[in-house]
């Protein structure tokens, strides 16, 4: 069979389509733009839910509504009341929510104790998209208060939040430290910007938390669920806006409610530098010299003791020179690209420690170690080995220790200053956090940790950083008196020290 073409009749054929479609395509165009103007103006830009009432909320369960110093706010009464809302907004790429809330008691940090079956009785979820009786883990968008480490964190992705942080970007923002008076009112902001990678966190309009390389963020569900019965919570605001710090910082001035100073002063504490009294004794002839190292020869460093995981052993870097010595380690972000440094011998009662050190790394953390031992005081580098492990969890869980992070510019952490932190371990407890002058890079710095009875005084050239007490008495271990010192970095830092010298009393 043979198939002839006309290509006049084609050619033809062709013209009137086109012509035909020269008239048409004016009109589908105008279909087109007037279906995407409908579009986006649908598209909400606001959710607004006052919480004084059940409009623009649905609630299922006992509740009441709470007025606090002339305020009302929602109050689930039962831990299986579900409030939920469905706002939209928040699955944009861009945008904030916003609240008040107001805790019915003191709170702070005190230890995770399990109380049976019940919830967790230091986890307070205040928008999640888990109901309240779920755990933390389920989590994979919202905001919680917390009686542990961090007190205050926004989460954008389900699963174990060290978990996650531990080996690569994560979507988190927190606050470190975040104390709740009862009576006040806390005004929350919390922003996101998924293409630019940026979280931030407000609270009574200053900047707490922020991370400019949030990754990984989950699919945003659409229910939110609202409230847990110790704290009143009202006006619950979504936009697809970002606020500028200093508009968040002037709303919250221009609302802030009366008799409000107990929380701005905690915040103030936990944001600004504050100039501390000086260490008011000095290291008189009953001290005793009792270890000194230079780190500037291999053989200083050989007395000590190396602790990492196999997983990259190799590919840290530690170096002595005429300028001391120098520790780099990985910049892969794992739990094994971290290590630890234990002094050649264990020293006990009074301490005295002294040593400089250079920040030579943009990022990082760095922390020292005293009375560093086994659980029941004994040496751990002798009755079990150098575990191989660099892993935080080591120092927190596997011995008792006093660790104070001296230098701390993770990505999820502040870093126009540096933040300070002081704990106990392993009973987990939060001994100091506050802020410091951000240290100059490359520029030698002289540290001081003095163990005195149960006095933990520590000073970066010669400025008071913290002067707390332990106390055997407050169901947090016993006062820690003797053990190995320990250096330990994490991953992506590199640090020098010298000149490290111990003194001690008989």
């Amino acid at each position: 069979m043979q198939i002839i073409i006309n290509m006049n009749y084609t050619y033809s054929l062709f013209a009137h389509f086109r012509h035909l479609w020269r008239g048409i395509l004016p009109i589908f165009t105008g279909i087109v733009i007037s279906l995407t103007n409908v579009c986006a103006q649908d598209e909400p830009t606001t959710f607004h839910a006052s919480l004084c009432d059940s409009t623009q909320a649905t609630i299922a369960g006992s509740h009441r509504f709470a007025t606090v110093k002339g305020w009302c706010g929602y109050l689930p009464t039962s831990i299986h009341t579900q409030a939920t809302v469905v706002p939209t907004v928040h699955q944009q790429p861009a945008g904030s929510f916003s609240f008040w809330f107001s805790p019915l008691e003191d709170l702070d940090f005190y230890p995770d104790k399990p109380m049976g079956s019940t919830p967790p009785p230091h986890y307070f979820p205040l928008l999640s998209d888990v109901p309240p009786t779920q755990p933390l883990a389920e989590v994979s968008y919202g905001l919680y208060w917390t009686a542990g480490y961090p007190q205050f964190l926004g989460k954008f992705k389900a699963g174990s939040v060290w978990g996650i942080m531990d080996y690569g970007l994560a979507p988190f923002v927190y606050a470190e430290h975040l104390p709740l008076r009862r009576g006040n009112w806390y005004h929350v902001t919390l922003t996101w910007d998924k293409p630019k990678q940026q979280l931030r966190l407000y609270v009574n309009g200053v900047r707490m938390g922020f991370l400019d390389q949030a990754g990984n963020f989950d699919p945003v569900p659409d229910t939110l669920f609202v409230g847990n019965p110790m704290m009143v919570m009202r006006d619950l605001t979504f936009t697809s806006e970002v606020p500028t710090e200093d508009e968040v910082r002037d709303f919250y001035q221009n609302n802030r409610p009366k008799q409000n100073e107990l929380a701005d002063e905690d915040i103030a504490k936990a944001v600004f530098v504050y100039e501390k009294p000086p260490l008011n004794l000095k290291r008189d002839s009953s001290w005793q010299e009792t270890y000194t190292c230079d780190f500037t020869k291999p053989e200083d460093v050989d007395t000590w003791l190396f602790q990492s995981g196999d997983k990259f052993r190799d590919k840290f870097e530690l170096q002595t020179s005429d300028e001391g010595l120098l520790i780099r380690t990985p910049d892969i972000i794992d739990t094994e690209s971290r290590m630890y440094l234990w002094s050649p011998r264990t020293f006990s009662g009074d301490l005295w420690l002294e040593f400089d050190f250079q920040v030579v790394s943009d990022q990082g953390l760095a922390l020292v170690a005293i009375c560093a031992s086994g659980p029941r005081g004994e040496d751990f580098t002798q009755d079990y080995g150098i575990t191989k492990t660099g892993s935080m969890q080591f120092m927190l869980d596997d011995i008792r220790d006093y660790h104070w992070e001296f230098m701390r510019r993770v990505e999820v952490m502040r870093t126009d200053v540096e933040t300070q932190y002081v704990a106990k371990n392993p009973w987990h407890w939060r001994m100091h956090y506050s802020v410091f002058p951000r240290l100059e890079q490359n520029q030698w710095h002289r540290l001081r940790l003095v163990k005195i009875g149960n006095r933990l005084h520590g000073s970066i050239n010669g400025e008071t950083i913290f002067d707390v007490e332990d106390d055997a008495s407050l169901n947090n271990g016993p006062v820690l008196s003797l053990g190995r010192i320990g250096i330990r970095q994490m991953y992506n830092t590199a640090m020098r020290y010298r000149n490290l010298v111990v003194y001690s009393k008989p």
